[in-house]
Protein backbone atom coordinates (compact mmCIF):
# COMPACT_ATOMS: atom_id res chain seq x y z
CA UNK A 1 0.00 0.00 0.00
CA UNK A 2 2.65 2.05 0.99
CA UNK A 3 4.50 1.68 -2.36
CA UNK A 4 1.50 2.06 -4.55
CA UNK A 5 0.77 5.61 -2.53
CA UNK A 6 3.99 6.57 -3.23
CA UNK A 7 4.47 6.12 -7.00
CA UNK A 8 0.86 7.75 -7.25
CA UNK A 9 2.85 10.78 -5.67
CA UNK A 10 5.79 10.95 -7.33
CA UNK A 11 4.59 10.22 -10.88
CA UNK A 12 2.96 13.77 -11.08
CA UNK A 13 6.47 14.77 -10.94
CA UNK A 14 8.37 12.97 -13.61
CA UNK A 15 5.96 13.90 -16.11
CA UNK A 16 6.35 17.36 -15.10
CA UNK A 17 10.17 17.32 -15.26
CA UNK A 18 9.79 15.42 -18.72
CA UNK A 19 7.63 18.31 -20.16
CA UNK A 20 10.02 20.98 -19.08
CA UNK A 21 12.72 18.86 -20.74
CA UNK A 22 11.01 18.77 -23.89
CA UNK A 23 10.10 22.41 -23.81
CA UNK A 24 13.43 23.65 -23.43
CA UNK A 25 14.73 21.37 -25.91
CA UNK A 26 12.21 22.51 -28.30
CA UNK A 27 13.03 26.32 -27.74
CA UNK A 28 16.75 25.14 -28.28
CA UNK A 29 16.13 23.12 -31.49
CA UNK A 30 14.23 26.42 -32.90
CA UNK A 31 16.72 28.74 -31.97
CA UNK A 32 19.54 26.57 -33.88
CA UNK A 33 17.61 25.85 -36.96
CA UNK A 34 16.69 29.81 -37.16
CA UNK A 35 20.75 30.45 -36.99
CA UNK A 36 21.01 27.45 -39.63
CA UNK A 37 18.88 29.03 -42.04
CA UNK A 38 21.02 30.10 -45.24
CA UNK A 39 20.86 33.83 -46.00
CA UNK A 40 20.18 35.23 -49.37
CA UNK A 41 22.59 35.65 -51.73
CA UNK A 42 23.31 38.27 -54.62
CA UNK A 43 22.90 37.57 -58.34
CA UNK A 44 26.29 36.47 -60.06
CA UNK A 45 28.14 39.69 -61.30
CA UNK A 46 26.20 41.54 -58.74
CA UNK A 47 29.17 42.73 -56.30
CA UNK A 48 32.28 43.73 -57.88
CA UNK A 49 35.51 42.48 -57.16
CA UNK A 50 39.20 44.12 -57.87
CA UNK A 51 37.76 47.24 -59.26
CA UNK A 52 40.01 49.93 -56.96
CA UNK A 53 41.79 52.62 -58.29
CA UNK A 54 45.12 51.09 -59.22
CA UNK A 55 48.34 53.10 -59.70
CA UNK A 56 46.83 55.08 -62.63
CA UNK A 57 49.68 54.05 -65.02
CA UNK A 58 49.91 53.77 -68.75
CA UNK A 59 49.01 50.27 -69.24
CA UNK A 60 51.37 50.72 -72.62
CA UNK A 61 54.39 51.51 -71.57
CA UNK A 62 53.40 48.59 -68.53
CA UNK A 63 53.15 46.30 -71.16
CA UNK A 64 56.79 47.42 -73.08
CA UNK A 65 58.40 47.13 -69.80
CA UNK A 66 57.21 43.58 -68.95
CA UNK A 67 57.48 42.87 -72.75
CA UNK A 68 61.31 43.69 -72.29
CA UNK A 69 61.64 41.30 -69.30
CA UNK A 70 60.02 38.55 -70.75
CA UNK A 71 61.88 39.00 -74.31
CA UNK A 72 65.42 38.59 -72.49
CA UNK A 73 64.03 35.76 -70.42
CA UNK A 74 63.01 33.81 -73.63
CA UNK A 75 65.77 34.45 -75.24
CA UNK A 76 68.46 33.55 -72.59
CA UNK A 77 66.91 30.46 -70.79
CA UNK A 78 67.52 27.92 -74.03
CA UNK A 79 71.42 28.75 -73.34
CA UNK A 80 71.38 28.43 -69.77
CA UNK A 81 72.23 24.62 -68.02
CA UNK A 82 72.60 22.96 -64.99
CA UNK A 83 75.97 21.40 -64.03
CA UNK A 84 76.10 18.77 -62.03
CA UNK A 85 79.18 16.89 -60.57
CA UNK A 86 80.48 13.31 -59.30
CA UNK A 87 83.16 11.53 -57.57
CA UNK A 88 84.00 8.01 -58.70
CA UNK A 89 83.14 5.67 -56.40
CA UNK A 90 85.85 2.89 -55.49
CA UNK A 91 84.70 -0.21 -53.29
CA UNK A 92 86.40 -0.46 -50.03
CA UNK A 93 85.91 -3.58 -47.78
CA UNK A 94 85.47 -3.48 -43.69
CA UNK A 95 89.06 -3.92 -43.55
CA UNK A 96 90.10 -0.92 -45.58
CA UNK A 97 90.01 0.93 -42.28
CA UNK A 98 91.70 -0.80 -39.70
CA UNK A 99 94.79 0.03 -38.52
CA UNK A 100 96.28 -3.58 -37.75
CA UNK A 101 97.44 -3.87 -41.85
CA UNK A 102 98.87 -0.57 -41.69
CA UNK A 103 100.93 -0.96 -38.00
CA UNK A 104 102.11 -3.75 -38.87
CA UNK A 105 103.11 -3.28 -42.90
CA UNK A 106 100.46 -5.65 -44.35
CA UNK A 107 98.64 -5.40 -47.43
CA UNK A 108 95.39 -3.87 -47.07
CA UNK A 109 92.63 -6.47 -48.69
CA UNK A 110 90.86 -5.42 -51.73
CA UNK A 111 87.58 -5.35 -52.51
CA UNK A 112 85.89 -7.86 -54.57
CA UNK A 113 85.10 -6.85 -57.84
CA UNK A 114 81.41 -5.79 -57.70
CA UNK A 115 79.07 -6.85 -60.67
CA UNK A 116 76.18 -4.54 -62.11
CA UNK A 117 76.31 -1.26 -62.48
CA UNK A 118 78.32 0.53 -60.20
CA UNK A 119 76.77 4.35 -59.20
CA UNK A 120 79.45 7.86 -58.32
CA UNK A 121 79.06 9.23 -55.37
CA UNK A 122 77.02 12.96 -56.15
CA UNK A 123 79.26 16.21 -55.12
CA UNK A 124 77.15 19.19 -55.99
CA UNK A 125 76.65 21.54 -58.65
CA UNK A 126 75.58 24.95 -60.16
CA UNK A 127 74.79 26.31 -63.25
CA UNK A 128 76.11 27.84 -66.60
CA UNK A 129 75.98 28.79 -69.97
CA UNK A 130 76.52 27.53 -73.61
CA UNK A 131 78.92 30.46 -75.35
CA UNK A 132 79.30 28.36 -78.55
CA UNK A 133 77.86 26.15 -81.35
CA UNK A 134 81.09 23.72 -80.92
CA UNK A 135 79.66 23.12 -77.17
CA UNK A 136 81.39 25.66 -74.99
CA UNK A 137 79.83 26.12 -71.79
CA UNK A 138 81.08 28.61 -69.29
CA UNK A 139 80.97 28.33 -65.40
CA UNK A 140 82.79 28.87 -62.11
CA UNK A 141 85.99 26.96 -61.25
CA UNK A 142 84.57 26.07 -57.80
CA UNK A 143 81.42 24.22 -59.16
CA UNK A 144 84.10 21.63 -60.67
CA UNK A 145 86.19 21.23 -57.68
CA UNK A 146 87.10 17.89 -56.71
CA UNK A 147 85.25 16.27 -59.48
CA UNK A 148 85.54 13.43 -61.96
CA UNK A 149 82.84 13.73 -63.60
CA UNK A 150 80.97 16.73 -64.68
CA UNK A 151 77.16 16.53 -66.49
CA UNK A 152 75.61 19.62 -68.07
CA UNK A 153 71.47 19.64 -67.95
CA UNK A 154 69.33 21.26 -70.41
CA UNK A 155 65.67 22.71 -70.00
CA UNK A 156 64.69 19.96 -72.01
CA UNK A 157 66.01 17.27 -69.53
CA UNK A 158 68.85 16.15 -72.16
CA UNK A 159 71.90 15.93 -69.80
CA UNK A 160 75.43 15.32 -71.85
CA UNK A 161 78.37 14.44 -69.90
CA UNK A 162 81.01 17.23 -70.45
CA UNK A 163 84.82 17.44 -70.93
CA UNK A 164 87.12 20.06 -68.93
CA UNK A 165 88.65 22.25 -71.25
CA UNK A 166 90.41 24.38 -68.41
CA UNK A 167 90.39 25.69 -65.14
CA UNK A 168 91.35 29.16 -63.84
CA UNK A 169 91.19 29.40 -59.98
CA UNK A 170 92.48 32.69 -59.84
CA UNK A 171 89.13 34.10 -61.29
CA UNK A 172 87.40 31.30 -60.84
CA UNK A 173 86.64 30.88 -64.35
CA UNK A 174 86.32 27.39 -65.99
CA UNK A 175 85.30 26.28 -69.52
CA UNK A 176 83.38 23.04 -70.57
CA UNK A 177 82.50 21.35 -74.11
CA UNK A 178 80.07 19.05 -74.77
CA UNK A 179 79.32 17.19 -77.48
CA UNK A 180 76.00 17.79 -78.33
CA UNK A 181 73.86 18.47 -81.95
CA UNK A 182 74.45 22.04 -82.89
CA UNK A 183 71.19 22.88 -83.28
CA UNK A 184 69.93 22.41 -79.83
CA UNK A 185 72.77 24.71 -78.98
CA UNK A 186 71.75 28.06 -78.09
CA UNK A 187 74.91 30.21 -77.80
CA UNK A 188 74.53 33.16 -75.42
CA UNK A 189 76.35 36.91 -76.50
CA UNK A 190 78.35 39.13 -74.48
CA UNK A 191 77.99 42.40 -73.65
CA UNK A 192 81.12 45.00 -72.76
CA UNK A 193 81.55 44.97 -68.82
CA UNK A 194 83.39 47.74 -68.98
CA UNK A 195 80.63 50.02 -70.11
CA UNK A 196 77.93 48.90 -67.41
CA UNK A 197 76.24 51.27 -65.40
CA UNK A 198 75.68 51.62 -61.91
CA UNK A 199 71.91 51.43 -61.54
CA UNK A 200 71.22 49.63 -64.55
CA UNK A 201 68.61 46.48 -64.51
CA UNK A 202 70.18 43.09 -64.80
CA UNK A 203 68.79 39.16 -64.38
CA UNK A 204 70.46 36.49 -62.53
CA UNK A 205 69.53 33.16 -64.34
CA UNK A 206 70.78 29.85 -62.85
CA UNK A 207 69.58 26.64 -61.08
CA UNK A 208 69.67 27.53 -57.19
CA UNK A 209 68.83 24.66 -54.91
CA UNK A 210 68.29 22.33 -57.95
CA UNK A 211 65.46 24.55 -59.38
CA UNK A 212 66.32 25.13 -63.26
CA UNK A 213 66.45 28.51 -65.07
CA UNK A 214 65.03 30.29 -62.24
CA UNK A 215 65.08 33.91 -62.66
CA UNK A 216 66.09 36.95 -60.26
CA UNK A 217 65.77 40.69 -61.34
CA UNK A 218 68.21 43.56 -59.67
CA UNK A 219 70.20 46.24 -60.06
CA UNK A 220 73.87 47.14 -60.81
CA UNK A 221 74.96 47.60 -57.16
CA UNK A 222 78.75 48.29 -57.73
CA UNK A 223 81.58 47.62 -59.79
CA UNK A 224 85.09 46.49 -59.04
CA UNK A 225 84.73 44.82 -56.14
CA UNK A 226 87.58 43.50 -54.82
CA UNK A 227 89.71 42.82 -52.07
CA UNK A 228 93.54 45.25 -50.82
CA UNK A 229 96.33 44.89 -53.43
CA UNK A 230 98.38 42.70 -52.72
CA UNK A 231 95.54 39.95 -50.68
CA UNK A 232 95.59 36.45 -51.66
CA UNK A 233 96.37 35.52 -55.11
CA UNK A 234 93.18 36.17 -56.77
CA UNK A 235 92.40 38.56 -59.74
CA UNK A 236 89.04 39.90 -57.84
CA UNK A 237 86.88 42.87 -59.98
CA UNK A 238 83.49 42.17 -59.29
CA UNK A 239 80.22 43.26 -60.54
CA UNK A 240 78.12 43.46 -56.97
CA UNK A 241 74.23 43.48 -57.71
CA UNK A 242 71.44 42.66 -55.60
CA UNK A 243 69.71 40.05 -57.60
CA UNK A 244 69.13 37.60 -55.33
CA UNK A 245 71.49 34.63 -55.76
CA UNK A 246 71.98 31.37 -53.58
CA UNK A 247 73.68 27.79 -53.69
CA UNK A 248 73.67 25.98 -57.18
CA UNK A 249 73.12 29.81 -59.36
CA UNK A 250 77.68 29.23 -59.36
CA UNK A 251 78.67 29.97 -62.89
CA UNK A 252 75.25 31.51 -64.23
CA UNK A 253 74.84 34.43 -66.45
CA UNK A 254 74.12 38.26 -65.24
CA UNK A 255 72.46 39.42 -68.13
CA UNK A 256 71.48 43.07 -68.76
CA UNK A 257 68.14 44.02 -70.53
CA UNK A 258 69.39 43.47 -74.38
CA UNK A 259 70.14 39.98 -73.17
CA UNK A 260 73.95 40.11 -73.22
CA UNK A 261 75.80 38.25 -70.69
CA UNK A 262 77.77 40.96 -68.69
CA UNK A 263 79.04 38.43 -65.74
CA UNK A 264 79.34 34.99 -64.45
CA UNK A 265 77.50 35.07 -61.18
CA UNK A 266 80.11 33.42 -58.63
CA UNK A 267 79.96 34.31 -54.74
CA UNK A 268 77.61 36.25 -52.49
CA UNK A 269 78.08 37.66 -49.12
CA UNK A 270 76.17 36.19 -46.37
CA UNK A 271 76.13 35.43 -42.89
CA UNK A 272 73.67 32.47 -42.88
CA UNK A 273 74.65 30.64 -45.90
CA UNK A 274 72.08 32.39 -48.24
CA UNK A 275 70.86 35.33 -50.15
CA UNK A 276 71.04 38.56 -47.79
CA UNK A 277 71.28 40.74 -51.30
CA UNK A 278 74.70 41.13 -52.16
CA UNK A 279 75.81 38.84 -55.11
CA UNK A 280 78.99 38.87 -57.04
CA UNK A 281 79.11 38.18 -60.60
CA UNK A 282 82.86 37.89 -62.85
CA UNK A 283 83.28 40.76 -65.79
CA UNK A 284 82.16 39.08 -68.47
CA UNK A 285 85.61 40.95 -69.98
CA UNK A 286 87.82 38.98 -67.85
CA UNK A 287 85.99 36.01 -68.25
CA UNK A 288 86.41 35.63 -72.24
CA UNK A 289 90.13 36.78 -72.02
CA UNK A 290 90.79 33.88 -69.71
CA UNK A 291 88.31 31.57 -70.87
CA UNK A 292 90.20 31.90 -75.07
CA UNK A 293 93.51 31.33 -73.19
CA UNK A 294 92.26 28.22 -71.77
CA UNK A 295 90.72 27.07 -75.41
CA UNK A 296 93.62 27.72 -77.56
CA UNK A 297 96.08 27.73 -75.70
CA UNK A 298 95.54 25.24 -72.48
CA UNK A 299 97.05 27.94 -70.17
CA UNK A 300 95.84 31.24 -69.19
CA UNK A 301 99.12 33.65 -69.54
CA UNK A 302 98.94 37.00 -68.29
CA UNK A 303 100.13 40.45 -68.79
CA UNK A 304 103.13 41.45 -66.49
CA UNK A 305 105.25 44.69 -65.65
CA UNK A 306 107.21 44.14 -62.97
CA UNK A 307 106.29 46.37 -60.56
CA UNK A 308 106.22 47.29 -56.72
CA UNK A 309 102.50 49.03 -55.98
CA UNK A 310 100.35 50.55 -53.57
CA UNK A 311 97.39 52.73 -53.00
CA UNK A 312 97.51 56.59 -53.83
CA UNK A 313 96.12 58.18 -50.52
CA UNK A 314 94.92 61.75 -50.13
CA UNK A 315 97.89 63.09 -48.52
CA UNK A 316 100.39 61.85 -51.34
CA UNK A 317 98.11 62.96 -54.39
CA UNK A 318 97.83 66.22 -52.11
CA UNK A 319 101.86 66.24 -51.85
CA UNK A 320 102.60 65.64 -55.95
CA UNK A 321 99.98 68.07 -56.79
CA UNK A 322 97.31 65.28 -58.58
CA UNK A 323 94.22 66.61 -59.82
CA UNK A 324 92.25 63.63 -58.86
CA UNK A 325 92.40 60.95 -56.43
CA UNK A 326 93.00 57.77 -58.28
CA UNK A 327 95.61 55.82 -59.67
CA UNK A 328 98.66 53.19 -58.42
CA UNK A 329 101.97 54.51 -57.01
CA UNK A 330 105.29 52.66 -58.67
CA UNK A 331 106.88 51.65 -55.50
CA UNK A 332 109.95 50.13 -57.31
CA UNK A 333 110.66 48.25 -60.90
CA UNK A 334 112.35 45.25 -60.95
CA UNK A 335 115.52 45.78 -63.16
CA UNK A 336 115.42 44.42 -67.16
CA UNK A 337 111.39 43.94 -66.43
CA UNK A 338 109.03 45.18 -69.22
CA UNK A 339 108.65 48.06 -66.98
CA UNK A 340 112.33 49.41 -66.66
CA UNK A 341 112.29 48.59 -70.62
CA UNK A 342 109.42 51.17 -70.82
CA UNK A 343 111.03 53.94 -69.21
CA UNK A 344 109.06 53.57 -65.56
CA UNK A 345 110.60 54.48 -62.34
CA UNK A 346 109.76 54.71 -58.55
CA UNK A 347 107.59 57.77 -58.02
CA UNK A 348 105.03 57.47 -61.03
CA UNK A 349 101.78 57.21 -60.25
CA UNK A 350 99.87 55.22 -63.42
CA UNK A 351 96.38 56.97 -64.34
CA UNK A 352 95.40 54.36 -67.31
CA UNK A 353 95.89 51.62 -69.37
CA UNK A 354 95.31 51.32 -72.79
CA UNK A 355 92.64 54.00 -72.72
CA UNK A 356 90.80 52.64 -69.62
CA UNK A 357 91.43 54.51 -66.11
CA UNK A 358 93.02 52.93 -63.51
CA UNK A 359 90.96 53.25 -59.52
CA UNK A 360 93.72 51.88 -57.52
CA UNK A 361 96.34 49.13 -57.17
CA UNK A 362 94.55 46.40 -56.99
CA UNK A 363 92.83 47.50 -60.62
CA UNK A 364 96.34 48.32 -62.59
CA UNK A 365 97.14 44.83 -61.54
CA UNK A 366 93.90 43.02 -62.72
CA UNK A 367 94.16 45.50 -66.17
CA UNK A 368 97.73 44.46 -66.70
CA UNK A 369 96.70 40.75 -66.08
CA UNK A 370 93.96 41.40 -69.06
CA UNK A 371 96.86 42.36 -71.46
CA UNK A 372 98.28 40.22 -74.06
CA UNK A 373 101.56 39.43 -73.64
CA UNK A 374 103.92 40.60 -76.34
CA UNK A 375 101.92 43.41 -76.96
CA UNK A 376 102.50 47.16 -77.08
CA UNK A 377 100.08 49.43 -74.82
CA UNK A 378 99.77 52.77 -74.26
CA UNK A 379 100.58 53.98 -70.53
CA UNK A 380 99.70 57.16 -68.98
CA UNK A 381 101.34 58.21 -66.08
CA UNK A 382 102.06 61.37 -63.45
CA UNK A 383 105.33 62.30 -63.05
CA UNK A 384 106.75 65.49 -62.13
CA UNK A 385 103.44 67.59 -61.58
CA UNK A 386 102.08 66.36 -65.51
CA UNK A 387 100.87 63.43 -67.33
CA UNK A 388 103.26 61.56 -69.79
CA UNK A 389 102.43 58.84 -71.92
CA UNK A 390 104.39 55.89 -72.04
CA UNK A 391 104.34 52.81 -74.96
CA UNK A 392 105.17 50.05 -73.18
CA UNK A 393 105.58 46.22 -74.39
CA UNK A 394 103.95 43.84 -72.03
CA UNK A 395 105.74 40.90 -71.04
CA UNK A 396 104.42 37.47 -69.11
CA UNK A 397 103.79 37.10 -65.87
CA UNK A 398 106.38 34.92 -64.02
CA UNK A 399 105.57 31.00 -63.95
CA UNK A 400 102.59 31.58 -66.50
CA UNK A 401 104.98 31.06 -70.08
CA UNK A 402 107.40 33.70 -69.93
CA UNK A 403 110.86 32.50 -68.52
CA UNK A 404 112.63 35.53 -69.50
CA UNK A 405 110.60 37.33 -67.22
CA UNK A 406 110.69 34.89 -64.63
CA UNK A 407 114.33 35.16 -64.47
CA UNK A 408 114.51 38.60 -64.51
CA UNK A 409 112.11 38.88 -61.56
CA UNK A 410 112.96 35.92 -59.41
CA UNK A 411 116.62 34.88 -58.96
CA UNK A 412 117.89 32.76 -57.09
CA UNK A 413 119.74 34.33 -54.94
CA UNK A 414 121.12 37.81 -53.96
CA UNK A 415 119.21 40.18 -56.43
CA UNK A 416 119.68 43.73 -58.04
CA UNK A 417 117.07 45.26 -55.30
CA UNK A 418 119.37 44.39 -52.27
CA UNK A 419 117.37 41.23 -51.22
CA UNK A 420 116.88 38.08 -51.91
CA UNK A 421 114.65 36.03 -54.64
CA UNK A 422 113.64 32.47 -54.80
CA UNK A 423 112.17 31.33 -58.12
CA UNK A 424 111.44 27.84 -56.69
CA UNK A 425 109.09 29.11 -53.95
CA UNK A 426 108.15 32.24 -55.29
CA UNK A 427 109.28 34.72 -52.50
CA UNK A 428 111.43 37.54 -52.40
CA UNK A 429 112.74 38.39 -48.71
CA UNK A 430 114.72 41.30 -47.13
CA UNK A 431 116.38 41.62 -44.41
CA UNK A 432 114.08 43.66 -41.81
CA UNK A 433 115.05 47.38 -42.05
CA UNK A 434 112.96 50.05 -39.32
CA UNK A 435 111.15 50.64 -42.60
CA UNK A 436 110.21 47.78 -42.88
CA UNK A 437 109.26 46.92 -39.18
CA UNK A 438 107.07 49.86 -39.33
CA UNK A 439 105.25 48.96 -42.82
CA UNK A 440 104.16 45.92 -41.68
CA UNK A 441 104.09 46.01 -38.24
CA UNK A 442 106.90 44.02 -36.93
CA UNK A 443 108.20 44.23 -33.66
CA UNK A 444 111.68 44.61 -32.88
CA UNK A 445 112.24 42.05 -30.74
CA UNK A 446 111.03 39.61 -33.76
CA UNK A 447 114.02 38.37 -36.14
CA UNK A 448 114.61 36.50 -39.48
CA UNK A 449 113.52 37.69 -43.02
CA UNK A 450 110.73 39.57 -44.23
CA UNK A 451 108.72 38.57 -47.09
CA UNK A 452 108.16 41.78 -49.36
CA UNK A 453 106.61 39.93 -52.73
CA UNK A 454 105.18 36.80 -53.50
CA UNK A 455 104.92 35.91 -56.77
CA UNK A 456 102.03 34.83 -58.87
CA UNK A 457 101.57 31.26 -59.38
CA UNK A 458 104.37 30.25 -57.34
CA UNK A 459 104.00 27.26 -54.27
CA UNK A 460 104.24 30.06 -51.53
CA UNK A 461 101.06 32.23 -53.31
CA UNK A 462 98.96 28.28 -53.68
CA UNK A 463 99.77 27.65 -49.88
CA UNK A 464 98.62 31.45 -48.49
CA UNK A 465 102.38 33.31 -47.78
CA UNK A 466 101.89 36.92 -48.05
CA UNK A 467 103.58 39.96 -48.07
CA UNK A 468 104.66 41.15 -44.63
CA UNK A 469 105.20 37.92 -42.90
CA UNK A 470 108.46 37.35 -41.50
CA UNK A 471 110.05 33.72 -41.07
CA UNK A 472 112.21 33.84 -38.56
CA UNK A 473 112.95 29.85 -38.28
CA UNK A 474 113.46 26.85 -41.04
CA UNK A 475 113.69 23.13 -41.52
CA UNK A 476 114.11 20.98 -44.06
CA UNK A 477 114.42 17.04 -44.00
CA UNK A 478 117.99 16.60 -43.13
CA UNK A 479 118.16 19.54 -40.37
CA UNK A 480 117.82 17.67 -37.32
CA UNK A 481 115.87 20.79 -35.85
CA UNK A 482 114.45 24.25 -36.73
CA UNK A 483 117.20 26.63 -37.39
CA UNK A 484 116.59 30.40 -36.41
CA UNK A 485 116.98 32.57 -39.73
CA UNK A 486 119.45 35.43 -38.67
CA UNK A 487 119.70 36.97 -41.85
CA UNK A 488 118.35 36.52 -45.69
CA UNK A 489 121.79 35.73 -46.71
CA UNK A 490 121.14 32.61 -45.02
CA UNK A 491 118.04 31.77 -45.41
CA UNK A 492 118.40 32.25 -49.39
CA UNK A 493 121.06 29.85 -49.05
CA UNK A 494 119.56 27.24 -47.63
CA UNK A 495 116.88 27.42 -49.75
CA UNK A 496 119.13 27.52 -53.05
CA UNK A 497 120.71 24.33 -52.07
CA UNK A 498 116.98 22.63 -52.50
CA UNK A 499 116.30 20.70 -55.44
CA UNK A 500 112.96 20.33 -57.09
CA UNK A 501 110.33 18.45 -54.61
CA UNK A 502 112.66 19.26 -52.17
CA UNK A 503 110.39 20.62 -49.08
CA UNK A 504 110.88 22.98 -46.42
CA UNK A 505 108.94 24.03 -43.14
CA UNK A 506 109.35 27.61 -42.03
CA UNK A 507 108.18 29.40 -38.91
CA UNK A 508 106.37 32.81 -39.84
CA UNK A 509 105.32 35.18 -37.65
CA UNK A 510 102.53 37.68 -38.78
CA UNK A 511 99.72 39.86 -37.48
CA UNK A 512 101.18 38.94 -33.25
CA UNK A 513 101.46 35.57 -34.09
CA UNK A 514 103.72 32.55 -34.94
CA UNK A 515 102.15 29.89 -37.28
CA UNK A 516 103.99 26.67 -39.05
CA UNK A 517 103.95 26.71 -42.73
CA UNK A 518 105.39 24.25 -45.22
CA UNK A 519 106.82 24.46 -48.71
CA UNK A 520 107.95 22.30 -51.89
CA UNK A 521 110.24 23.69 -54.13
CA UNK A 522 109.39 23.50 -58.23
Amino acid sequence: MLAKSLSKFRMPNFFLALTFVSLLSGAFSGAFAQDAKEPSRPKRSAVELGKGAGAQTDPKRVEELNSIFVKVVEAVVPGVVSVTTEKKWTPQPPEANNPFYEFFGMPVPQAPEEKGPRRNIPLGGGSGFVVSREGHVFTNAHVLEGADIVKVGFANRKTYTAHVVGVDKKTDVAVLKIDAPRSELVPLSFGDSDALRIGERVLAIGTPFALQNTVTAGIVSGKSRRDRAGAGDSYQDYIQTDAAVNPGNSGGPLVNLRGEVIGINSAIYTRTGGYMGVSFAIPINMAVKIAEDLIYDGKVTRGYLGVSIDDVDENLAGALGLPVLQGALVREVVPNSPAAKGGLVAGDIVLTVAGGDVYDAAHLRNRVADLAPGKTYPFEIWREGKKTVLNMKVGARPGEGDEAADSAAAPEGEDTRGGFSSGKLGLRFEIPTAALRQRYSLPGDINGAVIVEVLDGSAAADNGFGEGMMITQYKRRQDAAFIPVKDAKQLSEAIRAMREGDQIAFMVFFNGRTDLRALRAR
